[in-house]
C-alpha cells in the first residue's frame, strides 16, 4: 500500500473515534431545565411539589422511555 493512502485511512479512524467521543461526551451532559417544575424532555408544565431537588421530572412513561433511551 501507498503510505500517503495508509496516512488517510489512520486520519479517517482517528476522526471516526473522536467523532464518537464527543458524542457520547454531549449524551452524558444533563438536560437544561428552564424551569424546575416542567418536564426534562418535552418542557411540559407540570404542577410544583416539595420534593428534594432532583436532575428533573418526567411528565409520562413515553417522556421517561425517551430519556432514558438518550
Amino acid at each position: 500500500m501507498h503510505r500517503s493512502l495508509l496516512r488517510t485511512k489512520l486520519a479517517e479512524s482517528r476522526s471516526k473515534v473522536t467523532n464518537r467521543v464527543t458524542q457520547r461526551a454531549k449524551s452524558l451532559v444533563p438536560i437544561q431545565v428552564d424551569s424546575p417544575h416542567n418536564c426534562i424532555v418535552c418542557g411540559r408544565k407540570m404542577r410544583s411539589w416539595r420534593g428534594g431537588g432532583g436532575d428533573g421530572r418526567v411528565c409520562s412513561p413515553n417522556c421517561a422511555r425517551k430519556w432514558a433511551d438518550s
